[in-house]
Parts: structure tokens; C-alpha cells; sequence
């Protein structure tokens, strides 16, 4: 045996373990070793961070024993209940979580404390349901919901002023008793004042969400048309400011109002300025300038001094020169510069030598319009030049000052409407009294533009907050959003919407029973405040109309 070995075994080999040791693991497979070896073999069996380390609290690791084999087969760990173990897949492992389960020094990942992942579906919040997209739509569909819910608001209106005439006591001289009166029992009945409220503003919702619909198809805004709703608008909003001892929830709506009101008078003030008035007041400015630069060389041509000081010829403006390029096809620079960086530090110190000379500027004409010679030069305007510029005029037509007026008056119509509308209907407001509404603004998939894509009617889908109004856009997520609203705050006491309105009768059944609506009247139209001082409530006093003077 030894003979048939190459070479003898070196004297330095060391003994042979004993006998004891023989159940021992072998030196390869201690857990020194483990070390070195590839981390992602320690790691790999770990696929989800927080159902492993609810295994390891609940069933901690044996003590390790000097004589048991340190290789073990795995065991699959108990299932976990299907609720937990749902509710955790469902949420990704959190990134700060799993960047921190690294090996310690002997290998072991770190055991800390399971994370607080935040549950998005809840007991008391869901998230909306996301409908399939409807696309682009064509005239014809606006005009049908136009149609639609111009006939809905109708019946809504009427509605809600024969149930509120109904509240009064009979002796009142408003009084109009109902053809059909609901039950005693009745919510419509034990509620009726609040009833016929919420019939009137679902009214004004319906008539917005029309008028909307036609203006969006056509990418316009007639005032006209809006100008119908108006004496409506008020009339709704002294029916809810009138009450008193009214919930967060009922003031909800009158801020709903304000909003809808807001919202109308931003969408008139943009396409007032897009339509006509920009370009009407660039023709006005255009003119004006020219006026102003013949102002200016006609006073210089009498004094040469000041002509020759701005470098003017006979005073007059010298020629344009041309550009370096057009001149010089390889121009000469320095060797520390290129043609670019020169261009541009010319551009930089030429603008700002015009900031600080504009800075500096006080004269009776406003620095835009003064011409580029005397305005960029450091050799201040003689003082019968600038009278001269001073005197100029422009006139304008009657209709640009009632444009202008208009705008003026809608700009501080919108900001006191908004203002007013988030007192009363904000975010915060919402969440704690129309949580169901809240929810499915915030968990919202849809753009500001996708105001086409809700349902009218649809509870369970996803909204927009209408944020702001100043790009004369959003109308139709207030209508969205106002319209949801009243669905789920009027389910405590069966508001039943279109289903429940009282039917309007016809002319020989009102003449018989003496019940009919009063004369219609466009009263409230005289009555609409100047914005903004006549926007505040009405004096406690002052008995409100009792027509709607809504549109029929």
C-alpha cells in the first residue's frame, strides 16, 4: 500500500480527531465558514420580511444543542390565518425596511419590530370604483345630458317650492297646502323643510350641470344662457342661510353654492379675456404706443441738445443697425472668448442696465411704453418730453369699457365667492362629514380634464376636488361633487331625489284646488347685490321673495 503512493504524507499533517468527536459536523460545514459564503443563500428563503418575522414571534428558534448536526432539513412554516396573511400580502414590503435587514456579523438577519403599513381599504373608507374610460364624445351626447337635466332640474325646482310653501303654518299668507301630502310617518313629512332645501339645490346642480354640458361641447361660455340661473342662485342661497342651528353638513352646502357661484363667474371672466378683450386691449395698446413715440420725437425735434445727448438725428430715432452675424461672417474674437459668450454677456449687461434703469424709472408714463431709446439710455427724459407722453389718449369704444367693467367686477365676484365657499365647504369639512365623498376625490385616479368621464348618478366612482377656477375650467366636478354629496347626506333621512318630487299639476287641477304657484316674478333679478359688499347675507329683517324666479 505504501509503495504504490507517490509521496509520503508530510510529517507536519495533523493528528487525527478522536473517537469522541465522530458525531461532530465536519470542519467544511461550521458556522464560521458561513460567512464567507454567498449571502443570497441566507437570504433567499426570506421572499416576504413581514409574514417571516410574524413566524419567528410567534415561534421562536430552538436552543442550539453542542451535539446536534447543524444541518437540518427545512420544514415549510405553519399556515398563517387567511386574513392576516391577505391583509399583508396585499401591501409591499416597505423600501426602508428591506434595504435594513442585512446580516450581522455572524450571519443572522436582524429581528426588529414588525412595521405599521398603512391600510388603504378600511372599515369606514373604501376606495372609489375605477370605471372604464368613456373617451372622446361627441355634441350630441352633451346635448341629450343638456336636455336631460334641464328637465329634471325643472321638476326638482318646482318641487322643492311647493313642499317648502307647504311648511307653513295654514294661517301664513305663503301657505299652499300639497295635492298629495306625504304620510305623517313619512321622512318627507317629519323633514319636510329640509327636504324641499335639498330639492332646490339639487335643482340648481341639475341646471348647472346642463348648461355645462352645452358649453363643454362647443369649448365655449354664453353669459346669456348663464344669466338665466341667476336670480335661482340667490334665491337657494337665502333658503340655506336663513336657517338657523343648522350642522357642518347643512353649511356644507351653502358653501356648495358659493362654489358653484365662483366657478360661473371664473368661467365668464376667462372667455371674456380669451374671446375678445385681449386682443381688443392689444389694438388699444399698440395704438397708444405708436402715439406716444411720435409724442416723443415731435418734442425733441424743438430742443437739438437733448436730441444730440440721446443720440438722435434731427430727433429722430437712429435706423436699426444690423446684427454682427448678417456683417461679419468670421468675426474676430480673443483668444480667451468665443462668439457665443460674448453675444451672451452683451445680452446679459444690456438686461440688466434696462432692470436697473426700469427700477429707477418714476415718470407719469409707464416705462413699457416708452420708446427703447429714451427708456435704455442713462441720460434721464427732459421734463417737456415726457408731458408730452403724459398728454396722450386713447379712446374706446363704450362696449371694451363694458368689458372691461364686467371684468373687473368678475374678478372681485370670483375671489369674495371662493373665499366665502372655504369658510364652510373645505377638504378637512369633508372628510368628517361626507367621508364616502371624500374618499373618492382622494383616492382618484382622474385628471382635472376627465370632467366628461364620471356618471351623473353614480355613487361608488372616482372624482376630482375642484381646486381652483381660475382657468375657467372644473364646473363639472362641482356639479360631480355637490351631486354626491346631497346622495349621501340625504340617505339619513330618504331623500329619494327625482323619485320623490311632488308631481306638478295641471292647469285645471291647480285652478280647482286653489293650489297652484303663485305668479312667477323676476323680483330677485333686481335684488342681485353688486359684487362683492352685496354678496354678504341678507338682513334678518328682509323677507325673501316668494318666487324662485328660476328657469321654466
Amino acid at each position: 500500500m505504501i509503495g504504490d503512493l507517490d509521496a509520503p504524507l508530510p510529517p507536519t499533517l495533523p493528528p487525527s480527531p478522536p473517537a469522541s468527536r465522530a458525531a461532530s459536523p465536519a470542519a467544511g460545514f461550521k458556522r464560521k465558514l458561513d460567512s464567507s459564503s454567498d449571502p443570497d443563500a441566507v437570504k433567499r428563503p426570506r421572499t416576504n420580511l413581514s409574514i417571516d418575522r410574524s413566524q419567528n414571534q410567534r415561534h421562536p428558534p430552538a436552543p442550539q444543542q453542542t451535539h446536534q448536526p447543524h444541518y437540518q432539513p427545512s420544514q415549510p412554516p405553519p399556515p398563517q390565518p387567511p386574513s392576516i396573511l391577505t391583509s399583508r400580502q396585499l401591501a409591499p414590503t416597505p423600501s426602508h425596511l428591506a434595504s435594513r435587514s442585512e446580516p450581522c456579523e455572524d450571519g443572522e438577519v436582524r429581528e426588529e419590530p414588525a412595521a405599521v403599513i398603512p391600510v388603504v381599504r378600511g372599515s369606514t373608507v373604501d376606495v372609489p370604483i375605477r370605471r372604464p374610460k368613456k373617451g372622446k364624445l361627441s355634441q350630441r351626447h352633451f346635448d341629450a345630458l343638456h336636455d336631460k337635466y334641464h328637465a329634471a332640474g325643472r321638476m326638482l325646482k318646482y318641487s322643492g317650492d311647493a313642499r317648502f310653501w307647504s311648511t307653513y303654518p295654514p294661517t301664513h299668507r305663503e301657505y299652499r297646502p300639497l295635492l298629495d301630502p306625504p304620510h305623517p310617518s313619512s321622512p318627507y313629512h317629519k323633514h319636510g323643510g329640509l327636504i324641499a332645501r335639498l330639492e332646490l339645490l339639487d335643482a340648481l346642480i341639475c341646471f348647472t350641470y346642463s348648461i355645462w354640458n352645452r358649453d363643454y361641447a362647443r369649448r365655449s361660455c354664453n353669459k346669456e344662457t348663464w344669466s338665466t340661473i341667476a336670480a335661482f342662485l340667490v334665491w337657494c342661497k337665502q333658503k340655506w342661510h336663513t336657517e338657523e342651528g343648522i350642522s357642518d353638513a347643512e353649511r356644507a352646502f351653502l358653501g356648495l353654492i358659493w362654489m358653484i357661484e365662483a366657478f360661473i363667474q371664473g368661467r365668464q371672466m376667462l372667455y371674456t379675456v380669451r374671446g375678445h378683450l385681449d386682443s381688443d386691449m392689444d389694438k388699444v395698446y399698440e395704438n397708444t404706443s405708436k402715439k406716444i413715440a411720435t409724442a416723443a420725437a415731435t418734442a425733441m425735434e424743438g430742443d437739438p441738445v437733448s436730441a444730440a445727448s440721446f443720440g438722435l438725428l434731427n430727433g429722430k430715432a437712429p435706423p436699426m443697425l444690423p446684427s454682427p452675424s448678417s456683417t461679419n461672417s468670421t468675426p474676430v474674437n480673443r483668444d480667451d472668448s468665443t462668439p457665443s459668450t460674448n453675444s451672451a454677456n452683451r445680452q446679459a449687461q444690456a438686461a440688466a442696465h434696462a432692470q436697473s434703469r426700469q427700477s429707477q424709472y418714476t415718470g407719469a408714463v409707464p416705462s413699457k411704453l416708452v420708446p427703447p431709446h429714451l427708456r435704455e439710455s442713462s441720460v434721464p427724459i427732459p421734463p417737456h418730453v415726457m408731458n408730452a407722453m403724459a398728454a396722450v389718449t386713447e379712446p374706446i369704444s363704450p362696449t371694451l369699457v363694458q368689458h372691461l367693467k364686467d371684468l373687473t367686477a368678475g374678478y372681485s365676484a370670483t375671489a369674495y365667492c371662493t373665499q366665502t365657499a372655504q369658510q364652510t365647504l373645505n377638504l378637512p369639512l369633508l372628510r368628517r362629514c361626507f367621508p364616502n365623498t371624500w374618499a373618492r376625490m382622494m383616492f382618484s385616479t382622474l385628471l382635472p380634464t376627465d370632467e366628461h368621464e364620471p356618471d351623473f348618478e353614480d355613487e361608488e366612482g372616482e372624482l376630482f376636488w375642484p381646486d381652483q377656477c381660475i382657468n375657467g375650467e372644473g364646473i363639472g366636478w362641482v356639479c360631480l361633487m355637490g351631486k354626491a354629496m346631497i346622495k349621501e347626506f340625504g340617505k339619513a333621512y330618504g331623500y329619494k331625489g327625482l323619485d320623490g318630487v311632488v308631481p306638478k299639476p295641471k292647469p285645471e287641477e291647480s285652478s280647482e284646488n286653489g293650489s297652484g304657484a303663485p305668479p312667477t316674478s323676476a323680483h330677485l333679478q333686481t335684488q342681485n347685490p353688486k359684487p362683492p359688499a352685496g354678496h354678504g347675507p341678507q338682513p334678518s329683517n328682509q323677507r325673501p321673495s316668494s318666487s324662485s324666479a328660476a328657469p321654466r
